[in-house]
């Protein structure tokens, strides 16, 4: 009766275990890659620390309906648990996300939605909003007269068609301001100037540029400064703290002004884990920012680099606490072997005190089968331990091997695979190659990482994700140590 109760409070013990263990998985699909978006990528990085069972996967489609649409059906097939969405296109994307949300997937759109009513959630800033705010500031400050250019973002996304309303909008109630182009981008810089080019093929006559974005109008600024036009103001929309980013421009006067458009990964990250656990969630969130001038850069970008330190901070304290809590599952198998030890031990005090005298007769018999053949077997030759090493290598590197992708997979799981606890494993595998498990499993995935930079065009981002890592600052930081050189420098040389 013992031995039965023993035997269950085991099982609930493991049965706890493995449900703890159990990761909520979101997908998060990205339109494009740029410095927007990988801040808030590491934004939602950030927004995960706090809730250890979520792991978030991310992809790029880099302004491809095709490839996001890829993306999102192999989302589908892994059976994420929530998909975090930024749609290229309002059309082309729409079928693909509908699927997704009617195979029971919860939808989040971000900054950006389809033509479709079949998602969770929406969170974003209102870009009719910020086009129409931008108007009038622009509208203001030309004191209602003179030309303009507009240039646009992405064809068919919806911050482009919103923002060109919203602008619109606005200009129209400044009948002296002439919009002489309304020429299309696509969120780069390199289509700025392109546009920019076509632009002065038909005037040269310009007295302000709206881009609807920072790139855009940067990037429109470059050609006209090359064709000799040093007095053209410049406006944009993202305003990002970062090197060369909205504000900073704003701050050193190359653009007049630009529009904070939030990227807010922390909030995003509240509103999935409040539809994953059944918490009230607003559908619609709308976030609300401001105009960025020369009056308020110079504070904005003191904030963010505040920010940033706290977000290193999080970082190192995030690193600190997986070396802990490891060393608690640690301690937690160790319980759990303990207890099959108890259970062991009771079940046999029990069997000895029925059949004592069976038992030590069976006892001599055993002893006698097995300890025999051992006193009797050949002694180990160092031929025979260099097989045994090679055949250990070959298995431990295969399993690295199957597994670089997969950011969560540690120490622990590599022990488990090996049939070895942690600590046999650190001892063989430091042994034989005099490096540690943790140090051969980094190693190999920035092999990976420099193989991948040399033979494909996936961006660092994508190859970082790739090979495990869950942030390429980090994959740039470990890389450069390894090898010397950034990826970025890998890549270009």
């Amino acid at each position: 009766m013992k031995k039965n109760v023993l035997l269950f409070l085991l099982i609930s013990l493991l049965l706890s275990c493995s449900e703890n263990e159990q990761k909520k998985h979101i997908g998060v699909s990205q339109c494009s890659e740029d410095i927007w978006r990988d801040k808030q990528n590491k934004e939602l990085i950030i927004g995960a620390y706090v809730n250890n069972q979520v792991q978030l996967h991310f992809a790029s489609a880099n302004d491809d309906d095709q490839k996001q649409i890829e993306q999102i059906e192999q989302f589908i097939r892994q059976k994420v648990d929530l998909l975090i969405v930024s749609p290229n296109s309002a059309g082309s994307l729409a079928p693909v996300i509908d699927k997704a949300y009617q195979s029971g997937i919860p939808v989040i759109y971000f900054d950006r939605k389809t033509n479709s009513d079949q998602y969770t959630a929406y969170m974003g800033a209102d870009n009719y909003e910020v086009g129409y705010t931008m108007g009038q500031l622009i509208g203001k400050q030309m004191q209602g007269k003179g030309n303009l250019v507009e240039i646009t973002g992405l064809k068919g996304s919806s911050p482009a068609i919103e923002r060109h309303r919203g602008f619109s909008a606005a200009i129209s109630q400044y009948p002296g301001i002439h919009v002489i182009s309304s020429e299309l981008g696509d969120w780069t810089e390199k289509s700025g100037r392109k546009a920019m080019q076509q632009i002065l093929k038909e005037t040269m006559d310009i007295d302000c540029v709206f881009g609807h974005n920072d790139r855009l109008a940067l990037g429109a600024r470059a050609v006209a400064l090359a064709n000799g036009l040093k007095d053209i103001k410049y406006y944009g929309v993202d305003a990002l703290p970062t090197s060369n980013g909205g504000i900073e421009l704003v701050k050193k006067g190359i653009l007049e002004a630009t529009y904070a458009y939030p990227t807010q990964g922390l909030e995003l990250m509240q509103l999935a884990m409040k539809i994953l656990h059944g918490e009230p969630y607003e559908k619609h969130n709308v976030l609300h920012s401001a105009v960025v001038d020369k009056s308020n850069a110079e504070l904005l970008l003191l904030q963010y680099h505040e920010q940033q330190r706290v977000s290193n901070n999080l970082e190192i304290l995030h690193g600190k606490l997986d070396e802990y809590f490891t060393q608690v599952n640690l301690q937690q198998k160790i319980i759990v072997g303990c207890i099959i030890v108890l259970v062991i031990i009771i079940t046999l005090v029990i069997v000895v005190y029925r059949l004592y005298i069976v038992k030590l007769i069976v006892h001599e018999e055993v002893a006698n089968e097995v300890v025999a053949p051992l006193a009797a077997a050949p002694s180990v030759t160092n031929e025979s331990l260099m097989v045994v090493s090679d055949t250990f290598l070959d298995r431990f590197r295969n399993i690295l091997q199957q597994h670089l992708q997969d950011a969560d997979f540690n120490v622990e799981r590599i022990g488990e695979e090996m049939g070895m606890s942690r600590v046999q494993l650190y001892r063989k595998v430091k042994a034989l190659t005099g490096v540690t498990p943790v140090e051969l499993l980094r190693k190999a995935r920035l092999a990976r990482g420099k193989q991948m930079l040399e033979t494909t065009d996936h961006s660092i981002s994508e190859i970082a994700y790739d090979v495990g890592f869950t942030a390429p600052s980090y994959f740039a930081k470990c890389f450069k140590e390894e090898f010397g050189k950034t990826p970025g420098e890998v890549r270009n040389g």
